[in-house]
Parts: C-alpha cells; sequence; structure tokens
C-alpha cells in the first residue's frame, strides 16, 4: 500500500510513539543489567538505547497506513454505533487520506454541515483546502457560529489566508487561535489522553511555525524567530524544528 503523506501535527505523535517502542525495549534491557550486572552497564544501555531511538525518530518520515479491510471494517463499526459528528469526521477523513475517495468524503461532511460540529466543519474545510478551493473553505469557517470560539477553526482559517496569500489577517487569525487554545483546548477528536496531549501540543507548535512564516513575509524578523522558537521547544524531535534564514526574499 502506497504511503500517506501525514499532516506534521499527526506525523510528529507517530514520531513519538515510534520513539516510545523503540526506547521501551532499551529500558527493559536496562533494567535487566542493572540487576544482574550492576547500575554502571544498567546506565550505560539505557543512555545507549535513548540515542538509538532518537536518532530512528528523527530519521522517520513516513508510516504506512492501516490495512484497507480492517479500517472499512473498524469505519463501519462507528457509524452503525450513532452517526455522530465525530464519527463522521474519522469516517471522511479515512476515506480521503486511506481510500482516496475525495468526492465522497467531502460530500458526506457537507451532509453533516448542519450540525455546526467544529471538528467537522474543519475537516471539511481542511479538505477543500487540499482540493485548492479555498474560498469555499473559507465560507464554511465563517458560516459557522463556533467560529470565533474554537482554536481549530482558526487555525484552518488562517491556512486559508495564507494560502490566499493575506499574511496579516493570517497573523491576527492564529494569534486569535493562540489565545483560545490556552483558555480551551482544541475539540477531542476522540482519541486517548495521551495522543489528545501530543496533539494539542503539536498543533501549538505549528500554530507558532506558521505565525513564524507569515512574520517572515512581512519581515518583522524578530517575532519570526520568536514563534520558531517557541513552536521549536514544544518539538521533542529536533529534525522538525525551524528557524530563521535571514537575509530573506519572499515573493507572494
Amino acid at each position: 500500500m502506497s504511503q500517506v503523506k501525514y499532516d506534521l501535527q499527526v506525523l510528529y505523535v507517530y514520531k513519538l510513539y515510534y520513539f516510545f517502542s523503540i526506547f521501551i525495549f532499551f529500558i527493559l534491557t536496562g533494567l535487566f543489567l542493572w540487576w544482574r550486572f550492576g547500575p554502571l552497564l544498567g546506565v550505560c544501555s539505557l543512555l545507549i538505547g535513548f540515542c538509538i531511538a532518537y536518532l530512528l525518530m528523527m530519521r522517520k518520515r513516513s508510516f504506512p497506513p492501516p490495512d484497507k479491510k480492517s479500517t472499512a471494517q473498524k469505519m463501519a463499526k462507528e457509524i452503525t454505533q450513532g452517526s455522530t459528528p465525530l464519527a463522521i469526521s474519522h469516517f471522511a477523513s479515512q476515506l480521503y487520506f486511506y481510500f482516496r475517495e475525495t468526492r465522497q468524503a467531502i460530500a458526506l461532511l457537507e451532509k453533516y454541515q448542519n450540525t455546526n460540529d467544529p471538528l467537522l466543519c474543519a475537516t471539511l474545510a481542511d479538505l477543500l483546502l487540499r482540493e485548492d478551493r479555498p474560498k469555499h473553505a473559507l465560507n464554511i469557517i465563517q458560516k459557522n457560529p463556533n467560529f470565533y470560539k474554537e482554536p481549530l477553526l482558526l487555525i484552518i482559517h488562517g491556512h486559508i489566508l495564507q494560502h490566499m496569500n493575506k499574511w496579516q489577517e493570517a497573523i491576527d487569525i492564529y494569534e486569535q487561535s493562540l489565545d483560545l487554545a490556552q483558555k480551551t483546548g482544541f475539540p477531542h477528536n476522540g482519541t486517548d489522553k495521551l495522543t489528545q496531549f501530543l496533539l494539542s501540543l503539536s498543533y501549538t507548535a505549528t500554530l507558532h511555525h506558521s505565525l513564524g512564516d507569515c512574520y517572515v513575509v512581512v519581515r518583522d524578523y524578530p517575532k519570526a524567530n520568536k514563534h520558531y522558537i517557541l513552536g521549536n521547544i514544544r518539538f521533542f524531535d529536533i529534525s522538525l524544528w525551524r528557524k530563521l534564514k535571514s537575509p530573506v526574499t519572499y515573493v507572494a
């Protein structure tokens, strides 16, 4: 099966779990060596294992998608249990990313758009933007009554404005999203608490990086550098860090 190009937020979570899955082996090995041969060998094993796991995580750039058959079964189970906005959003995302059914994914989300669920509307607007339909995506976001109350909707709005080269407007929207995220957090997408926490951390990091990109375009380099740093400190994986490249020449 072909690889899926995951969003940075999702890729980061995958990379972290990949790191944990490798490092836990070395933790168990280190504990055994500590018990059998003493603390020095155990600590050395842990340090070596951490370095190996970290380097492998940095080099990991792609992950295979779930098996189509098992994904389809899970999708069917979620839908039969109840057509909640959360289930619909998951279903549409899987249709789009795993099964390449673009029209069906968008049509499904549009059918339930009147629920005004922030996750569902954000998913729909994101897919429309990916299909190079920014005006339609912007209309979806701005019609949602929760528009100014949900940081995820504001993030997608900012992405749309960036796509349309409206840099200062994008900056204003991203700043609002950051303020809201600190107060209310991001909408829960049905994952476990740890994954939700890691996704929220990743969303905040990419928000800062997006602000950095916008400030580069408007030539406010101190603020751009500040937001790159604020984004970087939220990424455990330094291969995802961003930095200001100066002098910068931007062509809109």
